[in-house]
């Protein structure tokens, strides 16, 4: 049985399988965020609604396959536990990091350019719809991936550092694409991921890292509120 930190009976065969089982659920995320945008003229609600159906036909596949290959529970695979010893110094953690990310960008010297991610929040209803997402389901989705999921094989592979560093690299890869791939952003995303995967070992806990992960979304979502006047947009 999977138990707290310890090793994943899974394999890389399944990984591939879990990867496979990513391109079905794009096209159909991608043909239901076309039809959805032919009534609903706000690009970030379409956005946000076609990565929760991505959200749900990934971790829907893994579900099915754990079950069907292993007999696995789901939660229990994927070592979401609560409570963890510290749970307040975990959520507190989120913001933490954040501030101390923003605090590594400025020392980067990022530039201010609009980013991908901006150009979805033009109106009061997408910066809603992208901030519910972004610190609620997509947090848990993210954490249960790659802390529940890729982690643990990660580590059996290459050790306790290596496997955390192997999980934040294609965590920080996939997020490219919304900071136009400024690589100081890449370079914090794959830093608090590493904090996300050591919380995760630590704690034992899924809904740890998660918790932490949706608090540090929460800071900086809070932030582009107050700094953009964000949610005043029509």
């Amino acid at each position: 049985m999977h138990g707290r930190n310890s090793e994943p009976v899974w394999n890389y065969e399944d990984l591939g399988i879990l990867l496979g089982a990513v391109l079905p659920c794009l096209v159909v995320a991608a043909l239901s965020a076309k039809l959805l945008s032919f009534v609903v003229p706000q690009k970030g609600v379409v956005t946000a609604v076609s990565q929760v159906l991505i959200y749900v036909g990934v971790s829907g596949s893994l579900y099915m396959m754990l079950k069907a290959r292993y007999g696995l529970d789901f939660w229990t695979a994927m070592d979401w536990h609560v409570p963890w010893r510290h749970m307040a110094l975990t959520a507190l953690l989120g913001p933490m990091l954040a501030l101390g990310m923003a605090m590594l960008a400025f020392a980067l010297r990022t530039s201010h350019e609009t980013m991908a991610i901006d150009a979805l929040m033009k109106d009061r209803g997408s910066v809603i719809a992208i901030g519910i997402a972004a610190t609620t389901i997509g947090p848990v989705f993210e954490e249960l991936m790659f802390r529940g999921f890729a982690q643990p094989l990660f580590v059996r592979s290459l050790g306790l550092v290596g496997g955390i560093v192997a999980t934040a690299v294609p965590f920080a890869l996939l997020h490219g694409p919304q900071y136009n791939w400024k690589w100081q952003l890449v370079l914090i995303l794959a830093l608090a991921s590493i904090v996300f995967g050591i919380v995760r070992h630590k704690t034992g806990s899924t809904a740890a890292s998660s918790l932490t992960h949706a608090a540090y979304n929460l800071t900086f979502m809070a932030g582009s509120i107050l700094q953009g006047d964000l949610l005043n947009r029509s």
